[in-house]
């Protein structure tokens, strides 16, 4: 085109999440002279990310109300802004950017879930109606396609990224006795933080000095404290909340944890290899698309406190596996920086468009 691409981006929430992280980074990264981006979100629920994206210079058009209405707000809005391309992220924005009609359509799957019968059946109708299917990782690609028969033919994997600058390893190892566990993800059962909490205390007995930290913020507050105060960490165990300083914590980190019980492919899982930090996780999703077992960390199975203590103590008591872990986290997080996710995220936009107006 003689001018660069006009797209916009359907999201239904801009609060903190893996996918709006990913939308955030693929608005700020991108080269303007080829995409001019627009942000619709479905909801009111547009921080923080809707002030930092304003603040780069993306508009932020909030598309609330009812269903139908919302559809019919979403159509004219992308008609007012002569969008060329429609990105949705995520099922709901799926279903009301198919809903709505109009410009080249790229619909993306971002966690092997089901969303339940009218929304799934909406999201089937979606991907056969794309011109192109982002997803995160393969595992997705496979999910989608056996779960909502979506045409192959149209799926790319484009990897979550992260910002290769912003995380990067500490100088030198943490040393010490007592080793700092991290957990990171929005306190919800999707991510079992009890899980965190049980193994920690296991941990806890073999090695009296631990200290283990959970990063981000959900309804299951209360109940993962209560979990605390029950296994007796009060003393070693910290709800941190949401934090802007998270690159900072995981330079300080001897291991992180993630103990989902589904996923598409974990940011933070990015993070702490950027981070040069091995990780014990659950062979969920894409996540053995970025840990390699005995490479970067271990996988174990979903909900197994067990293994996940067995393989945490393999790698602390042993510093040579500590160190090889250590140095092929960075290494592998490089395959996942942003410019390669904006490159690769751009291209499915060029084609795209080709093929609505072949």
């Amino acid at each position: 085109m003689s001018r660069p691409l006009r797209v916009g981006l359907v999201i239904g929430q801009l609060s903190t999440g893996g996918a709006e992280g990913q939308l955030r980074l693929l608005c700020e990264r991108g080269d303007r002279d080829q995409v001019v981006p627009t942000v619709y979100c479905l909801s009111a629920q547009t921080q923080p990310f809707g002030a930092l994206l304003e603040r780069a210079g993306v508009p932020v058009r909030v598309v609330a109300g009812g269903g139908l209405a919302r559809v019919v707000r979403l159509r004219r809005q992308l008609a007012a802004d002569r969008i060329d391309v429609v990105h949705a992220w995520l099922f709901i924005a799926n279903a009301f950017a198919w809903a709505a009609g109009g410009p080249a359509l790229i619909t993306s799957a971002r966690n092997c879930k089901r969303s339940g019968r009218l929304l799934d059946a909406l999201n089937e109708r979606a991907f056969r109606a794309s011109r192109a299917i982002i997803v995160n990782s393969m595992q997705v690609q496979q999910y989608i396609e056996r779960e909502y028969r979506a045409p192959a033919e149209r799926i790319a994997v484009v990897h979550n990224a992260v910002d290769l600058d912003r995380f990067r390893p500490a100088g030198e190892l943490p040393s010490g006795p007592a080793p700092r566990v991290v957990g990171i993800g929005r306190l919800v059962a999707q991510k079992n933080p009890l899980l965190f909490v049980s193994a920690a205390a296991a941990l806890r007995a073999r090695c009296p000095g631990a200290r283990f930290e959970w990063i981000g913020e959900g309804p299951l507050r209360g109940a993962v404290a209560a979990a605390v105060t029950a296994a007796g960490l009060d003393d070693c165990c910290e709800l941190l909340g949401e934090r802007s300083d998270v690159p900072d914590l995981l330079r300080g980190a001897d291991l992180v944890w993630m103990t989902s019980d589904w996923e598409g492919l974990p940011n933070a899982v990015i993070e702490a290899l950027a981070s040069g930090v091995p990780v014990v996780a659950t062979d969920v999703g894409g996540t053995a698309e970025l840990v390699r077992d005995g490479q970067e960390g271990f996988l174990i199975p979903p909900g197994d406190s067990a293994a996940l203590v067995t393989r945490s103590l393999d790698i602390l008591a042993d510093p040579a596996t500590r160190a090889h872990m250590r140095a092929a986290a960075r290494a592998h997080a490089a395959h996942f920086g942003v410019d390669q996710m904006v490159r690769a995220t751009y291209a499915i936009y060029a084609q795209a468009l080709r093929a609505s107006q072949a």
